[in-house]
């Protein structure tokens, strides 16, 4: 049965939603408060468990909390949705938070804090945590940036040294995975948005409507991945409500229209919800055509409801989207 690790953060969302972003000084009143479950990993292990087949794909987290109310309830969420929660640690000290504020457009602001998260260390990583339950190397290993990236850069090269396909989401961007020369060749699945391709070849890619994505600018500036990182996989790029676009091993990209949600209430988690079923429909067997359509659908769902891990959907609904258009 295939096997999809994911390394990352769990973090409590701490939601305001306001008419529109207060300015340096002012004090507003709010529309709402509300608290979710969340953090780009844990949020993306539950994107691949809603949107996998449960008798067919195995999900574990690898994470730390700390030993707060938070704490338990972002691991007992995970374990809930059915995600293998065994390794994920509790630790002295606060789990990770996020202030999260949206405007009435749906677009949003995201602040950090680490807490349990920023305890790892690169030796904390080890073989042990990259497995199935019958001790061989999980199959898929799911990464992003809100881990310390020296903890990110040890896991990406112990993966592929137990020749794990790698999924890397380098969200949020930093500079200095572009010094990262070495490891790049190893990731099988890169999967950015706009402006965090932009940031990996240097070139400010500016995307307003479907049709600048199938353009030559974009077109040439995700080959750059390929003929200045080093880049040898699978890239992924989404482009919020423009779309999406996948390109396999430097080949032309192959254009996915966007799905037209009904209304747009919260983008928190659209993305993690993408790559979650995307990884998950390939651990499934499906090509990356029917993956990033898979992706499409789930992000274009979530956009729907408020909220990040709440808004995930689930696979039954996914899958209605996906055959309708087809």
């Amino acid at each position: 049965m295939p096997h999809i690790t994911i390394l990352g953060s769990l973090n409590y969302d701490m939601v305001v939603y306001t008419p529109r972003m207060p300015a340096p000084g002012e004090t507003m009143h709010s529309d709402a408060f509300e608290t979710h479950n969340g953090g780009k990993g844990a949020n993306q292990a539950l994107a691949a468990r809603r949107l996998s087949p449960p008798e067919t794909v195995e999900v574990a987290m690898v994470g730390r909390v700390g030993q707060d109310g938070f704490g338990s309830e972002l691991r007992e969420g995970l374990e809930k949705a059915g995600v293998d929660v065994s390794r994920v640690e509790m630790v002295q000290g606060e789990s990770g938070v996020a202030v999260i504020l949206v405007e009435r457009s749906g677009e949003n602001r995201i602040l950090v804090h680490g807490g349990a998260n920023d305890t790892f260390t690169p030796e904390d990583i080890t073989t042990s945590l990259f497995t199935a339950h019958d001790n061989t190397p999980t199959d898929y290993l799911i990464l992003q940036n809100e881990l310390p990236l020296a903890v990110v850069r040890r896991a990406i090269s112990l993966a592929s040294e137990l020749n794990i396909k790698i999924v890397y989401n380098p969200s949020p961007m930093s500079p200095e995975i572009l010094e990262w020369h070495d490891l790049l060749p190893s990731i099988a699945y890169l999967v950015v948005n706009e402006s965090e391709l932009s940031a990996l070849i240097g070139v400010d890619l500016e995307v307003s409507s479907a049709a600048d994505i199938t353009s030559e600018t974009i077109t040439a500036g995700v080959a750059l991945l390929y003929t200045t990182r080093g880049f040898t996989g699978t890239v992924v790029v989404t482009f919020g409500g423009h779309g999406s676009l996948f390109c396999v091993s430097g080949s032309k990209p192959v254009f996915q229209p966007p799905y037209k949600p009904a209304s747009v209430v919260d983008t928190t988690g659209a993305g993690d919800s993408f790559l979650g079923a995307f990884v998950g429909a390939i651990a499934s067997g499906r090509s990356e055509a029917e993956a990033i359509r898979w992706g499409a659908a789930a992000g274009c769902l979530a956009v729907q409801k408020k909220g990040a891990a709440d808004s995930i959907p689930l696979l039954q609904d996914a899958q209605r989207l996906v055959e309708a258009s087809t």
